[in-house]
């Protein structure tokens, strides 16, 4: 296992591995992940991204495999990773030795080594629009997680977006990261949790004060299973009877037909 996925596993579980043998202690997670990408001016970028501590940074639109040596130092004690279109297996090793913990890529181009470590993550980039044949089959390949882009203002999301993330969801068994442009409010947090999102994914161009925002709006989320009162709760029903509903009703036995 990954550090990038045992901190998604520790968010989930909604507290973090115990270390050592002394007595428990009840720390605090957030309620969903946050991680910060980096897509350009790569050196202050990377160095303001580390000073909001979050669970994960992901730098992208790196020239190549020589730029993250200039960065090391600025993502020193961080879990940090690289996104790319494609990825080669012998890039996919220079990174994870330069320590990189995660690797973003997309389907067509990455080669079949690239997903063969256990230390370093694997995230699949779709597009919210990948048809469900795709998703059976992208369900069956090594990979960790899935990150997809949900568009616009979280202001302006309706049903309809959240209807995306249930159809994916429903028919991945990985880690779902969602790619926002602005911090979406409270409600929607728990909303986009309840629905399956396990991490969000944004950019530090939106600014140091915004990204410490929503990493305290996070931390601040209850627990896991609070908000599955009420009204959230009809959403949940869905998404899982999404997945159980795309099972074939079972053929009757002939015997049974001889019977009548």
């Amino acid at each position: 296992m990954s550090k990038f996925t045992d901190r998604l596993d520790e968010i989930n579980e909604g507290a973090p591995a115990r270390m050592g043998f002394g007595p428990a202690r009840a720390a605090k997670v957030p309620g969903l992940a946050l991680i910060v990408q980096v897509s350009g001016d790569h050196k202050a970028g990377a160095a303001t991204a580390a000073e909001v501590s979050p669970d994960g940074i992901i730098l992208s639109g790196l020239s190549g495999v020589a730029q993250v040596k200039d960065l090391k130092d600025a993502l020193s004690g961080v879990i940090w990773g690289v996104r790319t279109d494609a990825l080669s297996t012998a890039d996919a090793k220079a990174y994870e030795e330069d320590g990189s913990g995660v690797v973003a890529f997309h389907l067509k181009g990455t080669a079949m080594g690239a997903v063969s470590s256990e230390e370093s993550a694997t995230v699949l980039c779709i597009e919210p629009d990948t048809g469900i044949e795709e998703l059976r089959d992208i369900n069956a390949l090594p990979i960790d997680a899935v990150l997809f882009p949900m568009s616009g203002a979280s202001s302006s999301w309706t049903l309809d977006d959240l209807a995306t993330v249930a159809r994916i969801s429903g028919r991945l068994n990985k880690y779902l990261l969602a790619e926002i442009t602005e911090p979406p409010s409270a409600d929607d947090l728990k909303v986009l949790r309840t629905a399956g999102i396990d991490a969000l994914v944004l950019d530090v161009s939106a600014g140091k004060e915004v990204l410490e925002s929503l990493k305290k709006s996070l931390m601040d989320m209850p627990k896991a299973g609070s908000e599955k009162s009420g009204r959230a709760n009809a959403i949940l029903p869905g998404v899982v009877y999404s997945s159980q509903r795309e099972d074939a009703a079972p053929e009757p036995d002939e015997d049974d037909d001889d019977d009548e």
